[in-house]
């Protein structure tokens, strides 16, 4: 929306003039107290304003009857007066209100039409407080609201709102399972829609959160495709010659049952099912592998490389207590072998141990997760033919998600609380907002 020069020229004419008069009645005035009066200003020109701006959209004589959503009539009752916090503070306006005498509901077409939603806040206003609310604790993304935009809201305001964005991108997931999971849509799908993925990665993990007095455990996701950086490594352990884009990220207090339904979802809105490839980077856990068997069985699985090498350090600080040249030599060997993928070579370095009882429980880990996971340890060759071993991705979402946020100090959540508010989080993290946005007012318009 764009106002005419001519209408702008006007206000900052009049407002100068203020401005003038106001310097010269005070002249101690400093630049802080200037700028903030301006604000203020602003905030009550803003908010008039929109009140005169609903009046005149209002008619005159409103009609006596207008269609209810039950499919009979909702008759005309009177104007009634509402009001709704926007970004300039509380805007007062009255507006045709309408009763339907069959389903017993009540309605206004001009909050309908422009997405108005008395006695609540605006979705303008909505969307800076749930990103206040992603970022930093509620009372305090009270705080910084008034800071920043002078408006007075409470720490509970702030919650309801950040909660309610999340609930938007719950049910945004619910719609993409229930698409994902239509079989004729998926047919017509494969069909019709060219330029499908030729390889996607998703990684899955998991981080515990403190929910009442309990730790849970927050599952996390992502998709992303990949892009080398143009930087060749050749030392083990150097990773960094690839790196994701465009990542999308997903996020549940769920079993791992429950979490397999919201992994196809956002994978179907990654063109996941269309996929030339697929390819899962994760740490060891037994639920996350059986998860990529049963949803994407054709994927490449890569075991993350910094999980499977941190098994080596826990079991040479185990046996080499006293001496670290002896120590820094068997890790060189091993983390060689490992690099090679010679996985076979890696579990004969670590029983040569196996004697030793202070090292029998490093051991014992290290053995069986290499033994379980060997096909998915092939290191040199998924180097080789390009792809990313390395699960930085998802670690940083859970740092991203809930340690950032969920995990602050002090925090305590409840089980619908943790989940919204981690997901509000991932939708903005995924540059998902602005649909948020438009799910919201679509949602105050069939209100």
């Amino acid at each position: 929306m764009k106002f005419s020069t001519e209408a702008i020229e006007k206000v900052v004419s009049l407002l100068s003039g203020e401005m003038t008069e106001w310097m010269a009645a005070e002249p101690e005035l400093d630049a802080l107290t200037l700028e903030n009066g301006l604000r203020e200003a602003m905030m009550q020109i803003g908010a008039a304003s929109m009140e005169s701006a609903l009046a005149a959209e209002e008619q005159q004589y409103p009609v006596p009857e207008v269609a209810c959503d039950c499919g009979h009539h909702a008759r005309y009752t009177r104007r009634r007066k509402v009001k709704t916090m926007s970004t300039f503070g509380w805007v007062r306006y009255r507006r045709a209100y309408y009763w339907c005498p069959h389903c017993h509901r009540g309605q206004s077409p001009l909050d309908r039409r422009l997405g108005l939603r008395p006695g609540q806040v605006s979705v303008a206003l909505g969307s800076l407080l749930a990103l206040e609310g992603i970022e930093t604790s509620f009372e305090n993304a009270a705080r910084r609201i008034k800071e920043l935009i002078l408006i007075d809201v409470s720490e509970n305001t702030v919650r309801a709102t950040t909660q309610g964005f999340g609930e938007l991108e719950e049910a945004q997931e619910q719609e993409w399972l229930a698409e994902g999971q239509d079989f004729d849509n998926l047919v017509e799908r494969h069909r019709t829609v060219n330029d499908p993925p030729e390889r996607l990665y998703g990684s899955v993990d998991g981080v515990f959160v403190l929910i009442g007095s309990e730790w849970s455990e927050l599952k996390v996701g992502c998709w992303y495709d990949v892009e080398a950086t143009g930087r060749k490594c050749v030392i083990p352990g150097e990773t960094d010659s690839l790196h994701a884009k465009d990542i999308g990220y997903y996020c549940d207090l769920s079993t791992a049952e429950r979490f397999r339904d919201l992994v196809w979802a956002s994978g179907y809105h990654r063109d996941a099912d269309r996929a030339q490839e697929i390819v899962f980077v994760a740490d060891g856990a037994a639920w996350i592998w059986k998860l990529v068997d049963d949803l994407f069985p054709k994927a490449v699985q890569i075991v993350d490389w910094y999980h499977a090498a941190k098994y080596l350090d826990d079991i040479a600080t185990a046996v080499f207590c006293d001496g670290e040249a002896s120590k820094q030599e068997w890790l060189d060997i091993t983390r060689q072998q490992l690099w090679d993928g010679c996985i076979d070579d890696v579990i004969e370095s670590c029983c040569v141990w196996e004697k030793r009882s202070d090292a029998a429980a490093a051991l014992h880990r290290a053995i069986t997760y290499y033994t379980h996971n060997k096909h998915r340890m092939d290191y040199a060759r998924l180097r080789q033919e390009g792809y990313q071993i390395g699960s930085g991705t998802v670690e940083s979402a859970c740092k991203q998600i809930a340690t950032q946020r969920l995990k602050r100090s002090g925090a305590r959540w409840g089980v619908d609380g943790a989940r919204h508010t981690g997901k509000a989080r991932a939708a903005y993290l995924s540059g998902r907002w602005s649909d948020l946005k438009s799910r919201s007012i679509a949602l105050a318009q069939a209100a």
